[in-house]
C-alpha cells in the first residue's frame, strides 16, 4: 500500500500555492490549514453573475462568461463542499437563477446554450442545436441540480421540488442509467453527487442502481473510466465502492499516488483538441483543482504519510 511521502505532499502543496485558482487555494486551506468557508465563498463569488448563475470559466473546459446551468452546478459543488447555508446570498442567487432557467415544457436544465460556442471551449461542449435530452442524457446536469434543490429545500417552492424530484425518480427507474455501460459514467457522477441530498429511500435506490451497473463492469480497474479516476466514485472511505470493490479502490489509490507529476501536481487526462492557445490556461486550472481534490481524498483514506 503506497503512501504519499511528506516530501511529495509538500511538493503538491507548493504546486497548489503557485498554480491553483484562488477558489481552489482557499478550498485547500479549508481542508488542511484551518481556512474558513467564508474565504472559499468570497473567492467563489467572482464566478457568479448578476443573474445568479455561474459562468466565467468556473468549469475550466468552457470559457463562457455568461451563466449556464452546468457552470452553476459547479458553483454549488463548492458551496456544498463547505456546507454553505441556505441564507447565504451566493446560494440564494444560484437557486433563483436555476428556478428561472428550468425548461418547464421538457422538464430539464440545458447544460449550456448556443453562446458557449462564442468563446473557447472543449469540443465536447459545442452546441449545434439546443434540444431536450433523452433519458440516457438527462441526468447531466439536471439530476445533480435536483440534488441541490433538495439540499436547499427552504428556497424551493414545494410543488416545484416535488415535480423535479419525481422527474429524477423516473430517470432512475428507466433502463438507460443501469444499462448504458461506461458511457454512463458522467451520469453516475451526477447521481452520486445528488444522492446525499435526496429523500433517503431514493438515495438508497441510487446506490443500488450504480452498484448493479458497476457489477456488470467487473473487474473494475483504476483506468476503467478512462479520463475519470475511479476515486471520483469513491470520494471518501464510506463510499459504496469501498464496500463492494475494496481491492479496486486500493489499487486506484496506489495508481493515483504514482501519477503525481514532477511539478508536484496531478494533471487532467484529457485534451480539448482545439483552441491550442487557451487550452494551457484551462489545463493549469484543472491541475490546481484536481490536485486539491486528490490531496483531500488521500488524506481521508489515510494515504498521506505522517
Amino acid at each position: 500500500m503506497l503512501q504519499l511521502t511528506k516530501e511529495n505532499f509538500e511538493k503538491a502543496v507548493d504546486f497548489i500555492h503557485r498554480q491553483a485558482r484562488e477558489v481552489d487555494k482557499r478550498l485547500f486551506a479549508y481542508h488542511f490549514e484551518e481556512g474558513t468557508a467564508v474565504s472559499v465563498l468570497n473567492a467563489l463569488a467572482h464566478y457568479q453573475n448578476d443573474d445568479g448563475g455561474f459562468g466565467n470559466a468556473i468549469e475550466p473546459d468552457f470559457r463562457l462568461k455568461a451563466s449556464s446551468p452546468m457552470a452553476t452546478s459547479v458553483g454549488l459543488q463548492y458551496c456544498t463542499a463547505v456546507d454553505a447555508k441556505t441564507d447565504h446570498p451566493i446560494v440564494q442567487d444560484a437557486i433563483r437563477y436555476l428556478l428561472e432557467t428550468y425548461d418547464q415544457e421538457h422538464h430539464y436544465w440545458p447544460a449550456t446554450y448556443e453562446n458557449v460556442n462564442d468563446e473557447p471551449h472543449a469540443f465536447w461542449w459545442h452546441v449545434d442545436r439546443l434540444e431536450p435530452p433523452d433519458e440516457a442524457r438527462w441526468p447531466n446536469p439536471s439530476v445533480e441540480l435536483v440534488g441541490y434543490f433538495n439540499r436547499y429545500a427552504k428556497l424551493t417552492p414545494p410543488d416545484f421540488l416535488s415535480q423535479i424530484t419525481e422527474r429524477a425518480k423516473a430517470n432512475l427507474q428507466s433502463a438507460a442509467l443501469a444499462k448504458g455501460g461506461v458511457e454512463q459514467k458522467y451520469n453516475w457522477l451526477c447521481w452520486q453527487r445528488a444522492a446525499p441530498f435526496l429523500p433517503e429511500e431514493m438515495g438508497t435506490a441510487v446506490t443500488a442502481v450504480i452498484q448493479n451497473a458497476f457489477a456488470a463492469l467487473a473487474p473494475i480497474q483504476p483506468d476503467t473510466f478512462g479520463e475519470i479516476s475511479l476515486l471520483e466514485f469513491a470520494p471518501s472511505p464510506d463510499s459504496f465502492l469501498v464496500q463492494t470493490a475494496p481491492a479496486s479502490v486500493e489499487a486506484a489509490l496506489d495508481a493515483t499516488i504514482s501519477q503525481q507529476a514532477e511539478d508536484g501536481g496531478w494533471h487532467p487526462g484529457w485534451h480539448w483538441g482545439q483552441y491550442e492557445e487557451v487550452w494551457p490556461i484551462a489545463k493549469q486550472e484543472w491541475a490546481g483543482k484536481i490536485t486539491t481534490e486528490t490531496l483531500h481524498k488521500l488524506r481521508d483514506f489515510g494515504r498521506i504519510a505522517g
